[in-house]
């Protein structure tokens, strides 16, 4: 059970728990909108797809009736299926498991035709089946990956999870589908007077499940796809990993580096029109998570981009194709990319982390 307390120097008072069906809280309603809202709370870089999906087809060419809660795209290129449940129920794995069967033969068109119908259904201004593409791929760290696509994650979300279903869940990841990305979420309600406050926890995959599995641990392997998801996770965290650990300082000077990224006439062409104009290389970092990228050639010369978007922005005033490399390879401070010093840091944390260890 998680527990949230109020602080006030050495003085702490417990928050009250309480639970959806007493709250008179719904799973579609409620807790659905929640995680639209801040889809980050299942983990970064997530962008809802759309919600409520059904589209499916039948063998009979009828649609299903089964409708997923959530459907996601992660900035590292994986959908994401997310499975919500108020309360506890030993079978939400295997309805998520089906909906990850039928996610995985999605292509990009069609991830770009659910979010235009999603989006159209729930803001107020409509957006085409291609602006939705655009909107998906400006997402994304590293563009499409068809291959990656295959292998959707899977998360559940549920009040509490029984025993049977974590050790179900261990048992499918270790045992019979190593390559299986799957994750249990559990949330907890807390009552502060007349508000109610929610908290979230991942509760597999955890170091150590010997409380909560009926069986001993097996090892885990992995396929070249999960490495490829892995790295281009990391990838896409880089900047936050550089912010958080203040490695960069603020006005360092950023250049753009895309040897073995793009063809050597793209590149050409790029660096041409950077030359061209002394404000067109003039690119600083200013340490936040997401937008660290200050241009000055930008129509704001103070405004804020992500690599991602600075990278786009640049191939498209250059003329070139739209890339599809991760720009985190593409961006360096003082001649190392930005993927190498997150890679960097992690492995320093690493070290002192080991060497606390007895």
């Amino acid at each position: 059970m998680t527990h949230l307390l109020r602080v006030a120097g050495s003085r702490a008072s417990k928050f009250a728990t309480t639970d959806m069906k007493s709250e008179s809280f719904l799973e579609k309603e409620h807790l659905e909108s929640w995680l639209s809202l801040h889809p980050d709370v299942l983990g970064d870089g997530l962008k809802i797809v759309s919600t409520q999906f059904n589209n499916w087809e039948s063998s009979d060419g009828g649609a299903a009736r089964e409708a997923l809660d959530i459907l996601a795209l992660s900035s590292s290129g994986q959908t994401v299926v997310v499975e919500l449940k108020r309360g506890s129920d030993r079978k939400v794995h295997l309805q998520a498991i089906t909906y990850g069967a039928l996610v995985a033969s999605f292509t990009r068109e069609q991830l770009a035709d659910a979010h235009a119908k999603w989006v159209n259904k729930t803001r107020q201004t409509p957006i085409s089946s291609h602006e939705a593409m655009e909107e998906l791929h400006d997402h994304l760290d590293a563009g499409w990956d068809d291959e990656i696509l295959k292998l959707p994650k899977i998360v559940l979300v549920a009040e509490e999870f029984s025993d049977q279903t974590v050790t179900t869940v261990q048992w499918l990841k270790d045992v019979v589908a190593p390559q299986l990305d799957i994750e249990c979420h559990e949330y907890s309600l807390f009552r502060d007077g007349n508000d109610v406050l929610v908290g979230f926890q991942i509760i597999y995959p955890v170091e150590n499940l010997d409380g909560r599995t009926l069986r001993p641990s097996a090892s885990v392997n992995t396929d070249a796809v999960r490495q490829r998801i892995a790295t281009n996770k990391r990838r896409a965290r880089s900047v936050k990993i550089i912010a958080e650990a203040g490695r960069v300082s603020n006005g360092s000077e950023v250049s753009l580096n895309l040897v073995s990224l793009v063809k050597p006439d793209v590149a050409n062409e790029v660096e041409a029109w950077l030359d061209a104009d002394p404000d067109r290389k003039k690119i600083t970092w200013h340490n936040h998570p997401q937008k660290p990228l200050r241009w000055a050639a930008a129509d704001d010369a103070n405004a804020s981009w992500s690599p991602t978007a600075l990278r786009d922005e640049i191939f498209e005033r250059a003329g070139g194709a739209r890339p599809t490399f991760s720009a985190a390879d593409a961006w360096c401070v003082g001649g190392e990319n930005l993927y190498s010093i997150a890679e960097q840091i992690l492995a320093e944390t690493e070290a002192v982390r080991d060497e606390g260890q007895p």
